[in-house]
């Protein structure tokens, strides 16, 4: 009966090669973007450059970022709908253009609240030549919040001059978190402001709002921020070690001050190849370990580089062996921006990748640090956008388990915000974790159906991803069960 089952598994493992149906890491042609995958919108009058994105829970899809507006960058936002046309609810139009400060408006961050509001945060002069963190909330219409500070935006000086926010959170009691770099008059350190829901600084917060932390001998460029469920702020970026930049963390408490069960300091600092690395993204797995991805600088050009950590600050062994992991993704440098953790515990992070021009990069890991060779074959996806020139900055995954990746590219003579939408293959991590010894692959020795029933809770008759699974998994069911493996865990099938 063993035998006659591993022998029926390889018919199956070698037919599953002939599918035809949208796999992993293909564009999302059949839903998106009028059937190529992919979304391309001039906003302002030239430039146009997408670097945040948040999904809502109708589908919608909403891209921030700095657009021109014949003589200066200002904040802007488009709305789309989930098939990529633009949503003309919002602003009549789809797009809205908002000039914050007197001068230079860029927008690093989106924040969507639970009421349907939409945060932005990033730069601007405000009058002289200095920049200082800037915010602006939206009505789900589109509109400004005028109850947000009264005219719907808010500009602080953070440092002595020259302040960059990069990276917003909302707290689950409505308080916007925001990070970024400040200078202190000679060089750039970390800073943070936590804001109350009506754009006052929360003086709970280091007693005046902002925090200002050196890192490093240098400059420090904080980029990324998440939020753990128990309150405490995770920031990530680079800081230069004195001869080049590394990947650098630091964890702070809700009150402001830093987290010293965090590495002892509360700070942490990664070399990760062999020149500069730079983190630009960063995201909390469930379990409290922190993933931070960026790029990092190799023998001859960038690549694509991650890090996991354990909640101590430690690098986790577990994730490659050695806690870091890099990647060349195209035929030359590779940039890496944007981050996100699926349900299964994948790994997907998105970037460009250069070679005459650039285009989007997506690569997808499995939770061992690994490439997940079941998205695109490789684990790698490298996608022209526009006509050249095509930079991703963002990404998010929607629940069905698409990947939504934004930035800009060029369209004609201007840069404008470009969207591609992949297949990622709906994920459940209950459903997909009978990958016993986590190989990504089900065998039918150490990988028993008994510990498949179990994992997919088959006690009676079940219905699971839209397939019927009946009573006991023998030879008629397994079909269903190996078909579910393949296109939904993303898992290979071997005798």
């Amino acid at each position: 009966m063993v035998h006659l089952f591993s022998r029926f598994l390889a018919v199956i493992a070698f037919c599953a090669t002939f599918t035809t149906h949208a796999a992993p890491g293909d564009l999302d042609t059949a839903g998106f973007g009028s059937g190529f995958g992919k979304v391309i919108t001039a906003i302002g009058t030239s430039t146009d450059t997408a670097r945040a994105i948040a999904l809502q829970a109708d589908g919608k899809i909403v891209v921030a970022g700095t657009c021109w507006n014949g003589s200066n960058d200002d904040f802007c936002l488009a709305r789309y709908l989930a098939s990529g046309a633009l949503d003309t609810s919002f602003n009549a139009t789809g797009t809205v253009i908002t000039a914050i400060g007197s001068s230079n408006d860029t927008a690093y961050a989106l924040g969507l609240q639970p009421d349907g509001k939409l945060v932005v945060a990033g730069r601007c002069i405000n009058g002289g030549s200095n920049a200082d963190f800037c915010l602006a909330r939206y009505l789900a219409s589109g509109a400004l919040d005028t109850s947000f500070n009264t005219t719907g935006k808010v500009i602080t000086g953070i440092g002595f001059f020259n302040d960059t926010a990069r990276a917003l959170a909302l707290q689950p009691d409505g308080k916007i978190v925001v990070a970024g770099h400040c200078t202190n008059g000679s060089n750039n350190d970390f800073c943070l402001a936590r804001y109350l829901p009506s754009g006052a600084l929360d003086t709970s917060f280091n007693t005046n709002g902002k925090v200002i932390t050196a890192m490093g001998t240098s400059d420090d460029i904080a980029t990324a921020l998440a939020l753990q469920p128990d309150g405490k702020i995770v920031t990530a970026g680079y800081c230069f070690n004195g001869s080049s930049e590394d990947f650098c963390l630091a964890r702070y408490l809700p009150s402001g001050a830093l987290d010293t069960s965090f590495n002892s300091t509360g700070k942490v600092f990664t070399a990760m190849g062999f020149d500069d690395d730079y983190a630009t993204a960063l995201a909390l797995q469930p379990d409290g370990k922190i993933v931070a991805a960026g790029i990092c600088g190799g023998i001859f050009d960038n690549d694509f580089c991650i890090a996991r950590y354990l909640p101590s600050g430690a690098l986790d062994t577990s994730f490659n062996s050695i806690g870091r992991a890099i990647t060349p993704i195209g035929s030359s440098s590779d940039y890496a921006y944007a981050l996100a953790l699926q349900p299964d515990g994948k790994i997907v992070v998105a970037g460009y990748c250069y070679d005459g021009a650039t285009d989007f990069c997506v690569a997808r890991y499995v939770a061992s640090g690994a490439l997940d060779t079941n998205f695109n074959g490789t684990g790698k996806a490298v996608t022209g956008i526009g006509s050249s020139t095509d930079d991703a900055y963002a990404l998010a995954l929607q629940p069905d388990g698409k990947i939504v990746v934004a930035g800009e590219c060029l369209s004609g003579a201007n840069k404008v915000f470009c969207l591609a939408r992949y297949q990622g293959g709906p994920f459940d991590a209950r459903n997909c974790s009978m990958d016993i010894d986590g190989d990504n692959q089900v065998l039918a020795t150490t990988d028993s159906l008994i510990h498949a029933r179990i994992a997919l809770g088959l006690t009676g008759n079940a219905v699971i991803g839209g397939i019927t699974f009946a009573g006991h998994a023998t030879r008629t069911t397994w079909p269903a069960i190996r078909d579910y493996l393949v296109s939904q865990c993303g898992m290979s099938i071997v005798p």
